[in-house]
């Protein structure tokens, strides 16, 4: 017995974020993501740039799925690209899997959907580790079988960590921009060395240079990127639940000030 969650089983609110986070490029929907996992992924975030980069690679290899939706892939190349990234799986499991991860239901898998599926064991404990619920789910082989789980991957995926700092932000957002414009260059200047002669040799040259200045460029931002991420961890856990707390109490003590204003102020419409 299969159960495939659809779009019935997700709160509206939930399908039209995601509806809006799919119909962008991938290097955005990498970059949400890390936002949304850094803690959760933390060493490990380097290995989802190189699946986003994997990602594109075997989009320009094999050609995206037809239709509308762009950098998409539809159910047979996302399961070849499940099998060949470390997901091993049956084949029925990876149709089960597959269809249950397409949010929208409509055969194109895009790259936040596929890390859906890839991360979902992570996504799903750090859901029952936010809210505190009991988890009655089998994650002990990776998520293999895990279905109907659509509401937690994307109320997971939306819910920022406590603690993010505006400045780990910034850091995510400046590496995913400076990544995006040397791939838009590599990509550029590939097409014309493609084509020969002495324009082609020029920019063969410009992407040794490239590949260079982006190794030192993208070290820098990682150093960046990481000493960001070790302040934003210190804001984190209790400091930033004890912060929450206060907010709300705040927030409770203002509410109930104003209720008593104007429970005195209708009395005195009275005398």
């Amino acid at each position: 017995f299969c159960f495939f969650f659809g779009m019935s089983d997700i709160s509206p609110q939930l399908f039209n974020k995601f509806q809006d986070l799919i119909n962008k490029p991938v290097s955005d929907q990498t970059e949400f993501f890390l936002k949304s996992f850094i803690f959760a992924l933390d060493s490990e975030w380097k290995k989802l740039i190189e699946l986003s980069k994997t990602f594109n690679k075997y989009l320009q290899e094999y050609g995206q799925a037809d239709g509308d939706t762009e950098c998409a892939l539809d159910p047979s190349q996302a399961a070849d690209f499940l099998q060949k990234n470390g997901k091993t799986r049956t084949a029925m499991q990876r149709r089960t899997e597959i269809r249950d991860i397409d949010i929208d239901n409509n055969d194109r898998i895009t790259f936040i959907e596929y890390l859906l599926l890839h991360y979902k064991a992570m996504i799903i404990t750090e859901y029952y580790k936010r809210t505190g619920e009991q988890n009655n789910y089998d994650l002990s082989q990776d998520g293999i079988g895990v279905t109907g789980v659509g509401n937690i991957l994307l109320d997971e995926l939306f819910t920022l960590p406590l603690g993010l700092d505006p400045a780990l932000e910034a850091a995510i957002e400046e590496f995913t921009a400076t990544k995006k414009a040397r791939e838009a260059q590599l990509k550029s200047l590939q097409e014309k060395a493609s084509k020969g002669g002495v324009r082609g040799m020029a920019a063969k040259n410009e992407i040794e240079q490239l590949e260079t200045q982006d190794s030192t460029d993208m070290n820098r931002l990682e150093l960046t990127l990481n000493a960001a991420k070790k302040k934003a961890a210190k804001k984190s856990g209790e400091e930033a639940v004890r912060e929450r707390k206060q907010a709300e109490e705040s927030a409770a003590k203002a509410k109930a000030e104003e209720s008593r204003a104007k429970l005195k102020a209708r009395a005195a419409l009275w005398n």
